[in-house]
C-alpha cells in the first residue's frame, strides 16, 4: 500500500460512517465504475431478458443475480485503483476482468450466493490481497471483526429490498401507467395475458434495478473493508509520521506576530479588566415540561395532623418544608404529558373462516412429507457440513510441525534468494548514488535474513519492526542468538526507523562502520 498516493481521508471511523464514505468515493470519480459495470452488466441482462421471453420464464433473472459478485469485481479493479491516484479506465478494467476472478468464486456462486449478503466486505481480501486458503479465512475473519461484518450484512439486506420492493416496484408501476386503457393500474404488468412479454418485462425491471444499486454497494463495502484496514493498522498514524518534517526555526517575524497578538490580553491583565468570554449559545427551545399537578387519589396529603402555626418562625419553617416535599423527586409521583386518540378504533368483528382448500386429512399427510423432507435436509446439510470442514475436527496426537519462517516483514521481502550476494558492497554503492532509503532497506532485510535463515530466528508475517527486535532480544536472553548479532541488530532497525518514520538519515560514516561490522560479522558466521 502506497499511503502516500492515498486520496482519501482515512482515520477510524465507526461503521456507518464507513459506508457513507463510498458515496463520496462514487460520486467523486465514478464514471469509469459505472461504465465497467454497465459493459459487462448489460449484455448478461440482454441475454437473460431473451431467455425469459423465449422460455416464458419470470424468474430468468436470477440467473443475473446469482452471476453478480463476478461481474463486481470489475468495478472494484477501478475503485482499488482510484484511491490512490492511479486513473484506470473502463477498458482497462474489463481487460483485467478476468485475471481478477481467481479466488473465492467457488463459493461465491455456491452456499454463499444466497445468504452472504456482506460478500462486499470480503472481496478485496481475495482480490487485492491475493490471499487464499487459510491465510485467506483468517484474514476475512479478522476484517469482519468489531461488528464490520455485521454491518456490511445488514447493508446487503437493505439494498437487496430497496432494489425490490423500491426500485422494482416503482418500475413496475410507472409502466403499468403506460400500459392501462382506462384508469392508472400499477399492477397492469402482471396481467398481461402474454405469458412471454409479461416475462420480458419483469425480467428487463429487475435487472435495471441491479444496475442501479450494485455500483453503489461495491464501493460502500470497499470503502468500509478500507476502514476497517485503517483502523488496524494505523494507517492514519504512519501517513502522519510520513509527513513529519523537522521544526522550522523561529524568524523575527514570528517573534513579532506573537507579541502583537499577546498585547491585548497583557492590557487587559493590567487593567484589572477580565478578557471577553464568547457568550454561550441558546439552549434548545423545547415543549415545556410538566411539574405541577394532582396528586393520585392515594397520594393526596391530609393536614388535619398538624397544629396551628404557634410562630412566624415555625410557619416559615413548615412553608420551607413542604416547598421541599413538592419537588417531583420527593412527592412519590410523576407529571407527563402523553397523546391519545379521540376517537379510538373499535376491535374489528370476527370474519368469517374461509373454507379451507384441501381435506384435513389431505393436509395432514402433505404436513409430515414436508417436516419428513426438512428434517431429513437439515441432516442432510449437517452431514455434508461436517465431511466438508472434517479436517479442522480431527485429533492430531502427532507431534506439531516446525513453524514456517517469515519470508516477509513489513512488506520487505527477507528470503536469501532476494538479496545481492555482496550486501554490503551494495549498500555503500546504493548510499554513493544518493539512494539512501533503498540502502537502509536493503541493510535491514538482509538483517532479519541473516537471523532467520541461520540462526533461525522466529519471526511471524505481520511483525512490525519493534516485534521483530522484542523477538531478537527474547532469542539472546535465552542463549540462542549471540549478543554481536543483536547489536546488529538494534542498530539497523534503529537506523530504518528514523530514516523511514522520521526522515532523520545517518552520517555516511556511520552508514559505512556498520557496513564494515556488519561484513566482518556475517561473512565470518558463514565462512
Amino acid at each position: 500500500m502506497q499511503l502516500d498516493k492515498l486520496r482519501l481521508d482515512l482515520r477510524p471511523r465507526s461503521n456507518a460512517q464507513g459506508l457513507d464514505l463510498g458515496f463520496a468515493l462514487l460520486q467523486a470519480g465514478g464514471a469509469d465504475v459505472w461504465r465497467a459495470w454497465l459493459a459487462l452488466w448489460l449484455p448478461l441482462s440482454a441475454l437473460t431478458t431473451l431467455l425469459a421471453w423465449y422460455w416464458e420464464l419470470p424468474l430468468g433473472w436470477l440467473l443475473a443475480w446469482w452471476l453478480l459478485p463476478l461481474l463486481e469485481r470489475a468495478p472494484l479493479y477501478v475503485l482499488a485503483r482510484q484511491v490512490f491516484g492511479e486513473q484506470t479506465s473502463w477498458r482497462d478494467a474489463l481487460r483485467a476482468w478476468p485475471r481478477e476472478l481467481g479466488g473465492g468464486w467457488f463459493r461465491m456462486l455456491t452456499w454463499w450466493r444466497p445468504f452472504m449478503a456482506g460478500r462486499g466486505l470480503h472481496q478485496p481480501v481475495w482480490v487485492l490481497e491475493r490471499a487464499r486458503g487459510n491465510t485467506a479465512t483468517a484474514r476475512r475473519a479478522t476484517i469482519a471483526r468489531n461488528g464490520t461484518g455485521v454491518a456490511a450484512f445488514l447493508f446487503g439486506v437493505s439494498l437487496f429490498l430497496l432494489e425490490l420492493l423500491i426500485l422494482g416496484s416503482g418500475l413496475l408501476a410507472l409502466i403499468g401507467l403506460f400500459l392501462s386503457s382506462t384508469s392508472p393500474d400499477l399492477g397492469a404488468v402482471f396481467l398481461i395475458k402474454d405469458v412471454a412479454l409479461r416475462s420480458a418485462i419483469i425480467n428487463a425491471v429487475v435487472c435495471t434495478a441491479l444496475a442501479i444499486v450494485a455500483p453503489v454497494y461495491t464501493a460502500c463495502t470497499f470503502t468500509l473493508y478500507l476502514n476497517r484496514r485503517a483502523t488496524l493498522e494505523a494507517w492514519d498514524i504512519e501517513i502522519v509520521l510520513r509527513q513529519l518534517r523537522p521544526p522550522a526555526r523561529p524568524t523575527a517575524a514570528r517573534h513579532v506576530a506573537a507579541v502583537l497578538m499577546a498585547a491585548p490580553l497583557l492590557a487587559l491583565a493590567l487593567l484589572g479588566m477580565p478578557p471577553p468570554v464568547q457568550a454561550a449559545a441558546p439552549a434548545a427551545s423545547g415543549p415545556p415540561a410538566v411539574t405541577d399537578c394532582a396528586p393520585p387519589e392515594g397520594l393526596k396529603q391530609e393536614d388535619s395532623g398538624r397544629g396551628p402555626d404557634r410562630s412566624p418562625q415555625q410557619a416559615a419553617v413548615r412553608r420551607q418544608v413542604d416547598r421541599v416535599f413538592e419537588h417531583q423527586d420527593l412527592r412519590g409521583y410523576r407529571c407527563e404529558q402523553v397523546w391519545e386518540l379521540r376517537n379510538r378504533p373499535e376491535k374489528e368483528k370476527d370474519k368469517p373462516q374461509a373454507k379451507p382448500l384441501l381435506p384435513r386429512w389431505v393436509a395432514a399427510i402433505l404436513a409430515g412429507v414436508l417436516k419428513v423432507a426438512l428434517i431429513g435436509g437439515a441432516i442432510a446439510l449437517v452431514g455434508w457440513l461436517l465431511w466438508r470442514y472434517a479436517a479442522p475436527l480431527r485429533f492430531n496426537f502427532a507431534a506439531a510441525p516446525e513453524p514456517r519462517l517469515a519470508t516477509e516483514i513489513g512488506g520487505l521481502d527477507i528470503r536469501a534468494e532476494s538479496l545481492p550476494a555482496d550486501v554490503a558492497s551494495a549498500v555503500r554503492t546504493l548510499w554513493q548514488q544518493g539512494q539512501h532509503r533503498a540502502a537502509l532497506a536493503l541493510l535491514y532485510r538482509a538483517t532479519l535474513s541473516r537471523l532467520v535463515s541461520r540462526q533461525s530466528l522466529k519471526l511471524h508475517h505481520g511483525a512490525t519492526e519493534g516485534e521483530c527486535l522484542a523477538q531478537a532480544r527474547s532469542a539472546n536472553a535465552a542463549g540462542t542468538l549471540d549478543s554481536a548479532s543483536l547489536a546488529l541488530a538494534d542498530q539497523a532497525t534503529t537506523l530504518w526507523l528514523n530514516a523511514a518514520y522520521g526522515a532523520r538519515w545517518p552520517a555516511a560514516d556511520t552508514v559505512t562502520a556498520l557496513c564494515t561490522r556488519w561484513q566482518a560479522h556475517f561473512d565470518r558466521e558463514a565462512a
